[in-house]
């Protein structure tokens, strides 16, 4: 019953999120946003996108709290469950930081994103599992929850960063910065596109079994491991799978799973990049997005993005490291094993110390600093997908 009640909630949480996106979005299209001194005033489509999002945030802790009591431990323990608290934790931290500041445009930023993370969880599988030996500890709930609402805060610092950005920079000359910020653009489009064409399929109960590998392809198989037949795998729009096979240079079970599953990325990323572009008359989509900030007070926008980075860091540093070590001592007898994580949580940590020695100590404040936040969310998303993708270790979720 929980976990049915718990499943409930974080759909509801995700049409929550969705409200708020739409809300915020209306918002600032509608031209209603009234901006004074640099600082915006909310609508009533802001004020109600508020609501929504704060709604969504305590919808998704009943979740939470249900699938808990329902699966006995911490629901932190596999990508279903990581990616949706995560993106629980960038929601509850933009409704702390509005609170603050009078910035409801960032809505329409932190939202979207906190939206697609939401999707993206819902493409892997939501089963509770048992906690291997290793993981049955308290130690899951601290270091997890802790190192998941630090990097919940730094994605409010992205999305302040991108703001600023937008603010400052002439997205009308088509040179090295505007095209930088239309990449950074469709990267996010990249993501939506996958957790659609994902969520498609999912929903469909689609799946293909590899015989001689075994492998399970939860997408079309474009690609098929080496010396597989065309037609063995089906079919799709008329096109006998694998179309391709995975080149010899790359190796490993799953090599073929991986590089299909890229392919799908590209291949829905540029579909609905091109949509989108059409829809906008051609023109780069950035010329859209930087329209909702202009006016804002771009001073005000960098501090934003230099405060939560100031506040995420140390919770990041407390959760991503010092209790990942204690736990790693208790579990493992070691507090440092060189695991894929490990190594990247240590390098997402010495990119932020970066961030904040080069701004205090040798004034990169302004442009720089924003670039700085921005392409620390990829750092981020490479910590949290692309190391438990792309490689296997102590910390690979199921």
């Amino acid at each position: 019953m929980y976990l049915e009640i718990s499943a409930w909630c974080y759909w509801l949480a995700f049409f929550g999120y969705l409200l708020a996106s739409i809300l915020y979005v209306v918002g600032v299209t509608g031209r209603k946003i009234k901006i004074k001194n640099g600082e915006a005033a909310a609508n009533i489509w802001t004020r109600w996108g508020y609501v929504a999002a704060v709604t969504a945030v305590l919808v998704q802790l009943a979740g939470f709290i249900t699938r808990w009591i329902g699966s006995g431990h911490a629901p932190t323990s596999n990508m279903y469950e990581y990616m949706s608290f995560w993106a629980w934790c960038i929601m509850l931290a933009f409704v702390g930081i509005s609170a603050f500041y009078k910035f409801p445009i960032l809505g329409a930023f932190a939202a979207p994103t906190a939206l697609a993370v939401l999707g993206y969880a819902n493409v892997f599988p939501d089963e509770t599992q048992t906690l291997i030996p290793a993981l049955k500890s308290y130690w899951l709930y601290i270091h997890v929850t802790t190192a998941a609402l630090g990097e919940g805060v730094l994605t409010i610092a992205f999305a302040a960063g991108l703001m600023h950005l937008l603010v400052i920079t002439d997205v009308n000359q088509w040179n090295r910065k505007s095209k930088a910020l239309e990449f950074v653009v469709f990267l996010f489009i990249a993501l939506v596109g996958f957790v659609l064409i994902s969520l498609v399929f999912k929903f469909q109960h689609y799946q293909a079994v590899e015989q001689v590998t075994g492998n399970v392809y939860k997408l079309p198989p474009l690609i098929g491991p080496t010396g597989t037949e065309p037609g063995s795998l089906g079919n799709f729009l008329g096109i006998p799978l694998p179309a391709f096979t995975v080149p010899s240079w790359m190796t490993g079970v799953k090599a073929a799973v991986k590089l299909n599953t890229l392919v799908w990325s590209l291949l829905s990323a540029v579909v609905l990049y091109v949509l989108l572009r059409l829809l906008n008359g051609r023109k780069p989509l950035v010329l859209k997005v930087s329209k909702w900030v202009q006016g804002l007070d771009a001073p005000s926008l960098d501090e934003l993005s230099y405060r939560a980075v100031a506040i995420g860091y140390p919770i990041f540093t407390l959760g991503a490291l010092v209790f990942a070590m204690i736990w790693a001592q208790e579990a493992w007898g070691s507090y440092w094993q060189w695991d894929p994580k490990e190594t990247w949580a240590l390098i997402t940590w010495l990119y932020y110390t970066a961030y904040l020695h080069l701004r205090l100590q040798r004034g990169w404040e302004g442009e720089r600093a924003s670039w700085l936040a921005v392409a620390g969310f990829v750092v981020i998303l490479f910590l949290l997908v692309g190391v438990n993708f792309l490689i296997v270790g102590l910390h690979a979720y199921a």
